[in-house]
């Protein structure tokens, strides 16, 4: 099976770099490994950027890497045209309402939609000016995908109510078996792992609520990257709320590093506004960590509260300080909830989920040749 893969994310994109592009990776790469598939993967081009196969995945960096706004711009334009060029008997759309491709009016060929998120209303939150566009993308999308697959079993419900009539699978994201093995420690420090994205991941409320905590020796870490503009706004919110002692911005950190802040760290905090399905959360578990994140779908299901997580309703700063404070002295809590983690978190195999993901293709395709 030849398999073209859109996705404007990218793990090594500096701007990007989140959760979707890493489960892109590791799925297409499982479905090479195990199969007789072949994927090409189309994906935004960025500063230092070059055309490349990565265990086994073909990479085409597409548009203008001189700026964010310009290689998203020159990413939407471009793939329609490059989705006519490159042949395949499947083609996968990993949606992004940034970088919209509106693959089923492209092509006759079978496609199959991957949407992580719904986003609605937070689009204006975002970008009062321009939050239409991204409004409106979303809408279009879910109308014209006919196969779907979303790591939420909420969204599913939502697209199927909206939308009824969709083919829509439910399949979680998945975490490496690295993070099993790790032996934990508690060191003194909170751990944010992720894009640095002070909306959706609910960074000002992170960082208000943590200048507030009681113990004014524990430190939080945050690594990531994002938009220059976003990691501009954190590093200034750092510094308005006095915290340039106690907050440490580590940046994009390599695989190793990650694994070893999962396991050093006291606890992993997930403040977002809105959320895909929330891996961090799950590869914290899987490193023996509990979560403190928020009660918004799709992270919802990824942890479970009182279980593996603590949840507090997003954008509660009172509530989220408060939780902080309980995580931060109760330690017998803390590891109760990380060893129910670690249990939990050995459902979600990327070698399994990656096995479903191709037999959902395979059955787009048999329908297809049926009609």
């Amino acid at each position: 099976m030849k398999i073209l893969y859109i996705i404007y994310d990218d793990t090594r994109n500096p701007w990007c770099g989140g959760g979707g592009a890493y489960r892109a990776a590791k799925v297409n790469e499982d479905i090479i490994h195990n199969s007789q598939a072949t994927v090409l993967t189309l994906t935004g081009n960025f500063p230092g950027a070059k055309d490349e196969t990565i265990n086994g995945v073909h990479y085409l960096r597409v548009g203008l890497k001189s700026s964010y706004l310009l290689s998203r711009i020159s990413f939407t334009i471009l793939i329609p045209f490059l989705i006519r060029k490159h042949a395949s008997d499947i083609l996968i759309n990993d949606c992004s309402y940034f970088a919209p491709c509106f693959a089923d009016l492209y092509t006759k060929r079978s496609v199959v939609n991957i949407i992580h998120h719904l986003m609605g209303r937070h689009a204006f939150r975002i970008y009062p000016l321009f939050g239409f566009f991204p409004f409106i993308s979303e809408k279009i999308l879910l109308k014209i995908a006919k196969n779907t697959i979303t790591p939420a079993e909420t969204v599913k419900a939502d697209i199927q109510k909206s939308y009824r009539g969709k083919n829509v699978l439910n399949l979680a994201n998945g975490v490496s078996e690295d993070l099993f093995h790790l032996k934990p420690e508690e060191g003194d420090f909170i751990l944010f792992l992720g894009r640095i994205d002070l909306y959706m991941k609910g960074l000002d409320i992170l960082l208000e609520s943590f200048s507030q905590v009681s113990n004014q020796h524990m430190n939080l870490k945050i690594a990531g990257s994002g938009k220059r503009g976003d990691v501009k706004k954190l590093l200034k919110l750092i510094k308005d709320f006095e915290l340039e002692n106690r907050v440490e911005f580590l940046g994009k950190v390599s695989e190793k590093d990650k694994l070893e802040l999962l396991r050093t760290c006291l606890f992993l905090v997930m403040p977002s506004r809105f959320e895909g399905w929330g891996i961090t959360g799950v590869e914290a578990n899987a490193a023996g960590k509990p979560v403190l994140g928020t009660k918004i779908k799709g992270l919802g299901e990824a942890v479970l509260h009182e279980k593996t997580a603590l949840l507090v309703e997003p954008e509660d700063v009172e509530k989220l300080t408060a939780s902080l404070d309980f995580l931060i002295e109760n330690g017998e809590k803390r590891r109760s909830l990380g060893e129910e983690g670690r249990i939990w978190a050995r459902r979600f195999s990327w070698k399994s989920i990656a096995a479903e993901q191709f037999d959902f293709y395979k059955a787009v395709l048999e329908d297809k040749q049926r009609m």
